[in-house]
């Protein structure tokens, strides 16, 4: 037994690792999440009070290496992640793990540490659900918060579900094509964006990237679907003439729930927040850079803090999503699309989903942040602070003294503080 009357016992995770799958597209960033986590946490080796143990798969063992406190209470496994935590999770006090929601691993996860009766520093099993079922989510917040016009539909060999959707394009073909139409800038504005971002420092090795990001004829989208459950840009299949919806079979196989959603023309952004399960507090605004196009659909990268003429009604709309879904805490991410209509305040602002967990730009945040954010996360859902004083204090609100650039290239995740 690791857990002890008046020590906290913490297990500390993050999905990829622990289970040993060294997926090319993904374990760059999950490397980089778990590593800025351990930095945070490493400040308990001063706590009586708080003991953290690290689970990590026999293949990257190595990771915590360089934090002595983290190293000594390193827990390495060769075995299916899942039947390690249902024998062992029990012998804990508490959890703090990093996963996401592909193939529901992130509700999942929190549902078995949640039988076993263990705490979790992170969102509980019922909003985890709610937030990785982008159609629950979007049910959940209709009535709440400005969002894309939004179906849900099952792939199978009968056509009535084309046929819907063939519908669906022919109403929004003939409402929004003179909108579309007047949506110039937002194209050249976007290119525009993404060349400045890929060619921000010629000297830095940050920009060594044979990439060619270029967004082509985005102004004749107008729908895109995408998985129930899917992450980030994978597996979309956009639409902008109605002979493209013949793809979505070659993309879906039967019996796959998809998402039907209206094609919004904006530049993506974030809100890194934190919850304690009723109350958030914004704590950055995130510029995302995302290339779409009907070949491929890719994350680039992104910087923060930025600052944006809409920045507070966007901190507005995300903190109203967050508080709106009971259960959410920890770090949590808001997707939000903003339309180059600045004046229309609130209405040009679009919610995309939650992500109820670590996001990347924690990544970027632990660098440049005053405060600790991993151990404030803890000591918020142990009551040993308040959210509102820390609300108070300024937590966060986009005030930083630096800022990060974080940047796909290739298989890696870049990272530059400036």
């Amino acid at each position: 037994m690791v857990n002890n009357n008046s020590v906290n016992s913490v297990l500390v995770f993050e999905y990829y690792t622990a289970s040993g799958k060294n997926d090319p597209t993904i374990i760059s960033e999950a490397k980089c999440l778990i590593d800025s986590l351990l930095n945070d946490l490493s400040s308990f080796s001063e706590d009586n009070d708080t003991k953290i143990h690290f689970l990590v798969a026999n293949d990257f063992k190595y990771i915590g290496d360089n934090y002595n406190y983290i190293n000594e209470n390193k827990i390495i496994i060769d075995m299916p992640l899942e039947d390690w935590l249902k024998s062992n999770i029990d012998k804990f006090d508490s959890c703090m793990f990093i996963s996401a929601e592909e193939n529901m691993n992130l509700y999942n996860l929190a549902k078995l540490i949640e039988d076993k009766g263990v705490k979790i520093y992170g969102s509980d099993s019922t909003s985890t659900l709610i937030c990785s079922n982008k159609f629950l989510t979007f049910k959940h917040l209709q009535t709440i918060v400005k969002q894309p016009k939004t179906f849900q539909f099952t792939i199978s060999d009968e056509i009535s579900w084309e046929e819907s959707i063939k519908d669906i394009f022919k109403s929004l073909e003939s409402s929004n094509d003179s909108r579309i139409g007047d949506n110039e800038y937002s194209k050249n504005s976007k290119i525009n964006d993404i060349n400045k971002f890929s060619n921000y420092s010629k000297n830095s090795d940050i920009n060594k990237s044979s990439n060619d990001f270029r967004t082509r004829s985005i102004n004749d989208y107008k729908l895109i679907v995408k998985p129930i459950y899917g992450v980030d840009c994978q597996d979309m299949v956009i639409i902008s003439e109605i002979e493209d919806i013949n793809n979505i079979k070659n993309v879906f196989p039967n019996n796959t729930q998809v998402l039907v959603q209206e094609y919004i023309h904006g530049d993506n952004f974030s809100v890194s927040l934190i919850s304690d399960g009723k109350k958030a507090i914004p704590i950055s605004f995130n510029k995302q850079y995302i290339d779409i196009n009907k070949e491929n659909q890719s994350y680039i990268g992104g910087e923060l803090p930025f600052n944006h003429p809409d920045l507070e009604s966007a901190f507005l709309i995300a903190k109203k999503a967050v508080e709106s879904i009971e259960g959410i805490k920890g770090f949590v991410g808001v997707d939000l699309i903003i339309t180059d209509d600045y004046s229309a305040g609130n209405n040009s602002i679009y919610f995309l989903e939650i992500n109820s967990r670590f996001t990347t730009p924690y990544v970027g945040l632990s660098k440049i942040a005053k405060f600790n954010i991993g151990k404030s996360i803890i000591n918020l859902l142990d009551n040993k602070i308040d959210i509102s004083k820390l609300y108070k204090e300024g937590f966060g609100s986009n005030k930083f003294d630096k800022m990060v650039k974080f940047k796909k290239n290739g298989n890696n995740l870049d990272i530059e503080v400036l």
